[in-house]
């Protein structure tokens, strides 16, 4: 491959225009991020109390919640997946042999490590099964992508890559839907899928690029700045991770959880005369943020981050403009976000940066796992809301 030359990153020159979509740094936002500190506790329901860690919400139609609870050490009794009984009880989902995978099977027909769910416009529920517990590497077939439908359970698709497309080390971590396109991010080596299930071809694009890893620079924190490390002092060292496609399908939003947000045209992630080489050179760094836990967009193109430094979730405009939707001390590691029909937003509370492994060698997460909504208003400091993107 080609030397990488970097990213584009696009000034401020003479105010914010959509060229310069989210740049300015932490620097440029302060008052936008000030002057909403913290809106009122209250507006903040409790939607479901979970046992095991609760990293994952996806909300269907007619309002059905359903949680993805990754096994992490201490985790290991989870049943991965769940639906949310009425009074904010978690029950496994679908059921039987797919939530009852123990230590030393091979997990290819059961839930092993849920790190994503979502639903979208179709209201059937995808899972995404990294296929075995940290640290340990999953047996083939075991890393997998399975939808769900959501009445019955039934496992409506499976898929399984080659080495071609997830080698080793690969991981999946996130997925979206855009028409026909289903984008997952591989955390591993860093990486982009694509299926296109109407001709069933995938591609990977990006792998390994130093455009999709990690850079050293941004160091992943948590609440009042604390750096994440083990016992041992080792950091974090995640690949791409979150990502968003905006409305019209024109862009594909990532990130490390450290930062930056970058984009990149799906025009040119699907034209495959350029080389991963020539495609990293079109990526654009598009804003400084702290370090998160998960994101969702907007049917009008805003992001939403969850602030894990600072217990909120704030909102990036395409116009450049930042604001502070909540916050509240209950927010510890926020993580990924969904938007429901009824412009609802559900944040699960992960507390990951209080596992062992973020937090100097101590455990320090206590259940129950809150999982919180907040109703969407209009707009936030000018900036108006859209609904969810249902894919």
């Amino acid at each position: 491959m080609k030397p990488t030359f970097g990213t584009k990153i696009f000034l401020p020159v003479g105010g914010l225009t959509r060229r310069n979509v989210f740049v300015g740094g932490a620097s440029a936002a302060v008052a936008g991020l000030l002057c909403k500190k913290g809106r009122a506790a209250e507006t903040l329901e409790i939607v479901a109390r979970s046992p095991f860690i609760a990293s994952g919400v996806a909300v269907s139609q007619d309002g059905q919640v359903f949680l993805g609870m990754p096994r992490f050490p201490g985790m290991e009794a989870t049943f991965s997946l769940a639906k949310v009984m009425g009074d904010g009880t978690p029950v496994p989902f679908p059921g039987g042999r797919w939530n009852a995978w123990q230590a030393g099977e091979a997990g290819v027909d059961t839930l092993v490590m849920v790190n994503a769910i979502h639903i979208f416009r179709d209201n059937t529920l995808w899972a995404v099964d990294q296929g075995a517990p940290i640290g340990e590497h999953p047996a083939p077939g075991a890393q997998k992508l399975i939808q769900f439908d959501i009445i019955t359970g039934k496992a409506l698709r499976i898929l399984r890559f080659s080495d071609a497309i997830m080698p080793p080390g690969a991981q999946f971590n996130d997925l979206r839907k855009h028409g026909d396109l289903l984008f997952v991010t591989d955390s591993g080596l860093g990486g982009v899928i694509i299926h296109d299930f109407a001709t069933g071809k995938t591609l990977r694009r990006l792998s390994g690029l130093p455009v999709m890893r990690h850079d050293k620079k941004h160091i992943h924190k948590g609440i009042s700045g604390r750096i994440l490390q083990d016992a041992d002092g080792k950091r974090p060292d995640v690949a791409s991770d979150d990502l968003e496609v905006d409305a019209s399908g024109t862009w594909f939003y990532f990130s490390v959880p450290a930062g930056p947000l970058k984009r990149v045209r799906i025009a040119h992630l699907l034209n495959q005369n350029l080389t991963d080489d020539q495609l990293a050179k079109t990526v654009e760094t598009v804003a400084e943020i702290p370090s998160i836990g998960g994101t969702c967009i907007d049917t009008l193109g805003n992001i939403y981050l969850s602030d894990a430094e600072n217990s909120r979730i704030t909102v990036l405009s395409p116009d450049g403009r930042r604001a502070t939707l909540i916050q509240d001390s209950r927010l510890v590691s926020p993580d990924a976000l969904f938007i429901d029909r009824h412009r609802r937003l559900y944040i699960p509370c992960a507390q990951l940066q209080k596992l062992a492994m973020f937090n100097n060698g101590r455990d320090e997460t206590r259940a129950p796992f809150l999982v919180l909504s907040v109703q969407l208003p209009k707009d936030i400091n000018g900036i108006m809301l859209g609904s969810g993107v249902e894919g």
